[in-house]
């Protein structure tokens, strides 16, 4: 089954960035972007995302919220909270809302892609920890 990946960021020249960096180390995978939270809430009423990349600081409706709304949703889902805020308290912010992971924007080259790939593998292995 092909896995779908929303990648959520209001800037559209780090999306776009992000959108053809990833769709060449993820070639099987489908992509859908968003520019807001809400556009993301949208998108999910009619695809279900594997993946979500989001970042906290959207307009109007925060990626805190928007995860919450989100998995409150697709609770299958799982969101990497992809931003520039470092601080703890935006990881413990992130983590409650339902976040699997936190990466922050400056390591995003080093460690995006293993996140990804490990968050993807646990979709394949039907939820069950520490099965692959």
């Amino acid at each position: 089954m092909q896995k779908h990946i929303l990648i959520v960021e209001d800037h559209k020249a780090v999306r776009k960035s992000l959108l053809d960096w990833l769709r060449g180390i993820f070639p099987q995978c489908d992509f859908s972007e968003a520019a807001s939270g809400e556009t993301a809430i949208e998108i999910c009423l009619t695809i279900t995302p594997d993946l979500i990349l989001m970042d906290i600081s959207l307009p109007r409706l925060n990626g805190i919220e928007t995860t919450k709304r989100i998995l409150s949703m697709v609770p299958k889902a799982k969101v990497i909270m992809l931003t520039i805020h470092e601080e703890e308290a935006y990881r413990i912010e992130a983590m409650s809302a339902g976040a699997s992971a936190f990466v922050p924007k400056r390591v995003m080259k080093t460690e995006l892609i293993p996140t990804m790939t490990r968050l993807l593998e646990a979709t394949e292995s039907k939820g069950l920890k520490g099965i692959k």
